[in-house]
């Protein structure tokens, strides 16, 4: 079960659809106190997704570089820059 604030409500809506239409139940708070609750229409809206069949998983990936440690950080440290 989730919570979200009426702040979060207002400001991330749509997050907060996503987890209901997930089949989460989300609790409403306004100032620390419980003043709503959101559920699903129905539970079986909820679906199962098949991962192993993803084209993410199946991808031939033998002839990918493996990268060394080093190799590793840099790319970590070239993408991270300075806020």
């Amino acid at each position: 079960m989730k919570t979200a604030s009426v702040r979060d409500l207002r400001n991330h809506y749509t997050s907060v659809l996503r987890w209901v239409s997930a089949g989460e139940d989300v609790i409403i708070t306004q100032r620390g106190r419980v003043i709503a609750r959101l559920i699903p229409e129905t539970a079986e809206g909820a679906q199962l997704v098949d991962w192993a069949s993803s084209p993410e998983v199946l991808r031939d990936r033998s002839e990918d570089q493996i990268l060394s440690a080093e190799q590793s950080a840099e790319i970590l440290a070239e993408a991270s820059g300075k806020w």
